[in-house]
C-alpha cells in the first residue's frame, strides 16, 4: 500500500534543474500547489527539499506544467533522461561514486525507486548479461504498481522514469540505453480516452469482442488495431513471470502455469510525426516490463573507473566535537607533563655546565647524573606514550558507547562494553523477533491540539515506552512519530527473545491503559496496535559510508509491520511463530490468517489477551 506522500521531492528537483537548464529559471511552476506552510516560507523551499515527499497529484501537475512551459517534444521522456547530465538526483549522485560500471547501478535500482517513490516496486527478472546477438547487454525488469495506486493516472510518469534508466549508462561516458516496454498495465479503453496526452486525438478506443478499435486520427474512419492474447508465464531462476510470450489460441487446456489476457497492438499508429499505437506491444497486462540494452564498457573505460575521484561529504562533526570536549582534562594532563619535560632538560643543560665548570675530576660524577636524568627523561617519554595510548582507547570507547547509547538501555549498553562488543559492521542473518507498535487514530488526533500539548503527551508516552522496551533488555531502533520498532536477540543474543517481546508488549498495554486518563482531558482514547513476528532476519549497519543505519530488513520483518498495521487500540497481534514460544505464559485468540505482500502463504495471526 501506497502512502498519501508517495513521491520523493527528489522527482520535483529533476524536473525544476531541467526547466532551469532550458528556460535559465522555473518561475510559476510551482503556482497552486499545496505544501506545508507552517514549517516552509515558500513553495520552492519545499519542493526543491529532496528530503521531504509529496503527493502524486503535485508531481504529475508540476511533471504537466513543466512540458507546458519548455514546450519540446518527448519531454517526459528528455526531462527523465537529464537527470545524469545535469546531476539533478540530489545525495543519491553519492552513489555513482561506489560503482564500477552501470551494470551495478542496473543491480540496485529496486533501492533507488524506493527513495524516488512509494507507488510501484521493481524487480529484476534478469541481472545485467552480455547478449552476443545484439552485441549488448541487457537486463530485464518487472514494474508492478502498487494495488491502491490508480496507474492511468500516473501514465506520464511512465516515460519520464524510462528517461531516468536510459541515463544511467551515461555516467561513465556510454551512450544512453535503450529501454523497451514490451508489457504495459494500462487499459487501452481507460488510457486512450481518458489520458490528455491522446484525448485531443479523439481515438474513442473500444473493445468490441476481442478486438481493439479506434477513430483513426488521420482518416476518421474506425479500425482495428489490436487484439486479445493469452499470456503465457516464462520460467527465470525457478520464478515464473510475464516476458510477453502469447498465444492466439482460444482453448487454454494445453497451456502451464498461470494464465492471463493481453491486448496485443497489431497495427502501429502516428500522428503529427508521434508515434501513438506502436505494434507489437501489449497493454492490459499483469505488469511492466523494461528490456533495457545498453553498450559494454571498454578495457579503457574500465581501467579509467579504477581512477575516478569520488568525493565524500565532510563526516559531521558534533560527535567528535563532544568526545574532544570530554578528553580535554586528559588532554591537559598530558600538556603538563610535557612541559615538566622540558623543564627537566633545562634544568640537565644548567646542571652539566655546572659540572663541567667545577672540575673534571668530577666527569665520572657528571655522567652518572646525565644517565639518571636520561633513564628519567625515558620514563617521561614512555608515560606520555602510555597516556596517548589511553585517551586514544578512551575515545574508542567513547564512540562505541555513543554508537549503542542510540539503541540500548544504559544497562545493555555497558554489558556490551564490557564485553568488548559494538554493533556489527557487517550484516548478519539471525534468528530474531521483532515488534512493531504505534498509536490508534492519532493523526485525526493531533489535528485539535496545539504543539505544546502534542509534545507534552509524547514525551511522556515515549519516556514510558521506552523505559519498558529498556526493562526486557530490547534494542529501540527507530521512533517515528507516534510509531516504533523494537527487536531482540542482536546484538545480545537471546535464547528467549520471543517471550521478552511478548511481555514487553503485555506491559505496554498496560501502561497505555494508566496514561489514557490523562489523554481523554485532551479528547483522545488512547489505544496502541503492536504487531510482532519470529523469524531469521538480516541485521546490521546498512547503507553507504556517508550514512548507515542499524536496522532490520527481511520478509519477517514485512510480517511484523503487517500484523501492527491490522493489530486495533489494545490487540497484540502476533504470527504463528511466535505463538510456539510464548503459548505457555500467555492467553491468546486465534483470529486467523492475513496476507503479507511480498509472501505467497497467508500468515495465520494470534491476538494475546493476557499473560497467564
Amino acid at each position: 500500500m501506497s502512502r498519501t506522500e508517495c513521491i520523493s521531492n527528489r522527482n520535483i528537483k529533476i524536473i525544476a534543474t531541467y526547466v532551469s537548464h532550458k528556460l535559465g529559471h522555473h518561475d510559476r511552476l510551482f503556482e497552486g500547489l499545496s505544501y506545508p506552510t507552517e514549517r516552509y516560507d515558500s513553495p520552492e523551499d519545499f519542493f526543491l527539499n529532496e528530503d521531504e515527499w509529496t503527493t502524486g497529484k503535485n508531481f504529475h501537475a508540476v511533471l504537466r506544467k513543466a512540458k507546458e512551459m519548455v514546450g519540446e517534444p518527448h519531454f517526459y521522456f528528455r526531462c527523465g533522461a537529464s537527470s545524469a547530465r545535469l546531476r539533478s538526483w540530489g545525495r543519491l549522485d553519492y552513489f555513482e561514486t561506489l560503482f564500477t560500471s552501470p551494470s551495478d547501478g542496473f543491480k540496485r535500482l529496486p533501492f533507488f525507486n524506493e527513495n524516488f517513490n512509494d507507488t510501484m516496486e521493481f524487480n529484476i527478472i534478469k541481472p545485467p548479461f552480455y547478449d552476443k546477438s545484439l552485441g549488448k547487454i541487457r537486463t530485464i525488469i518487472e514494474v508492478r504498481y502498487h494495488s491502491d495506486v490508480d496507474l492511468h493516472k500516473d501514465y506520464i510518469g511512465n516515460p519520464y522514469l524510462r528517461g531516468i534508466i536510459a541515463s544511467i549508462p551515461t555516467i561513465w561516458g556510454l551512450k544512453p540505453a535503450v529501454v523497451k516496454q514490451p508489457l504495459n498495465p494500462y487499459d487501452p479503453e481507460i488510457l486512450f480516452n481518458e489520458e490528455r496526452e491522446f484525448v485531443q486525438f479523439n481515438l474513442d478506443a473500444r473493445m468490441q469482442g476481442n478486438l481493439l478499435t479506434i477513430k483513426d486520427p488521420n482518416t476518421g474512419q474506425r479500425r482495428s488495431v489490436g487484439k486479445t492474447v493469452i499470456l503465457e508465464p516464462e520460467s527465470i531462476n525457478g520464478r515464473k513471470t510475464y516476458l510477453g510470450k502469447y498465444t492466439f489460441d482460444d482453448g487454454v487446456s494445453g497451456l502451464s502455469g498461470d494464465i492471463a489476457e493481453g491486448i496485443l497492438i497489431t497495427e502501429t499508429i502516428r500522428m503529427d510525426g508521434r508515434i501513438l499505437l506502436r505494434a507489437g506491444e501489449i497493454f492490459k497486462a499483469p505488469c511492466s516490463i523494461l528490456d533495457v540494452r545498453y553498450d559494454k564498457l571498454s578495457l579503457r573505460d574500465r581501467i579509467s573507473q579504477l581512477f575516478r575521484i569520488r568525493s565524500h561529504g565532510e563526516r559531521p562533526a558534533m560527535g567528535l566535537i563532544d568526545t574532544i570536549n570530554q578528553l580535554r582534562e586528559t588532554i591537559d594532563a598530558r600538556n603538563t607533563a610535557y612541559h615538566e619535560l622540558e623543564e627537566t632538560n633545562r634544568e640537565l643543560v644548567k646542571a652539566r655546565k655546572a659540572l663541567d665548570d667545577y672540575a673534571r675530576t668530577l666527569e665520572k660524577k657528571v655522567d652518572e647524573r646525565t644517565t639518571e636524568l636520561r633513564e628519567a627523561q625515558e620514563k617521561l617519554l614512555q608515560f606520555n606514550r602510555d597516556l596517548e595510548a589511553k585517551v586514544k582507547d578512551q575515545v574508542d570507547k567513547l564512540k562505541r558507547y555513543d554508537e549503542l547509547r542510540r539503541y540500548f538501555s544504559p544497562k545493555l549498553s555497558e554489558k556490551i562494553l564490557a564485553a568488548g562488543n559494538s554493533i556489527s559492521s557487517t550484516p548478519q542473518r539471525k534468528m530474531m523477533t521483532v515488534v512493531f507498535l504505534d498509536i490508534r487514530n492519532f493523526s485525526s488526533f493531533t489535528e485539535t491540539l496545539e504543539p505544546e500539548e502534542l509534545f507534552q503527551l509524547l514525551d511522556t508516552y515515549l519516556s514510558e515506552m521506552t523505559r519498558i522496551v529498556h526493562k526486557y533488555d530490547g534494542t529501540l531502533n527507530k521512533i517515528i512519530g507516534d510509531g516504533m520498532l523494537v527487536f531482540f536477540g542482536d546484538p545480545i543474543p537471546m535464547e528467549d527473545h520471543a517471550r521478552r517481546a511478548v511481555m514487553m508488549a503485555v506491559d505496554m498495554q498496560e501502561k497505555v491503559s494508566e496514561l489514557r486518563k490523562e489523554w481523554q482531558q485532551y479528547g483522545h482514547e488512547l489505544g496502541i496496535g503492536v504487531g510482532i513476528n519470529t523469524g531469521y532476519m538480516t541485521v546490521g549497519n546498512i547503507g553507504s559510508e556517508i550514512h548507515k543505519d542499524y536496522t532490520v530488513i527481511g520478509h519477517p520483518v514485512n510480517v511484523a509491520a503487517r500484523l501492527e498495521s491490522f493489530a486495533k487500540a489494545g490487540e497484540i497481534l502476533i504470527s504463528q511463530r511466535t505463538y510456539n514460544h510464548v503459548k505457555d505464559i500467555v492467553k491468546a485468540d486465534k483470529i486467523g490468517e492475513i496476507t503479507v505482500k511480498g509472501l505467497h502463504r497467508r500468515v495465520v495471526a494470534y491476538n494475546v489477551r493476557r499473560s497467564r
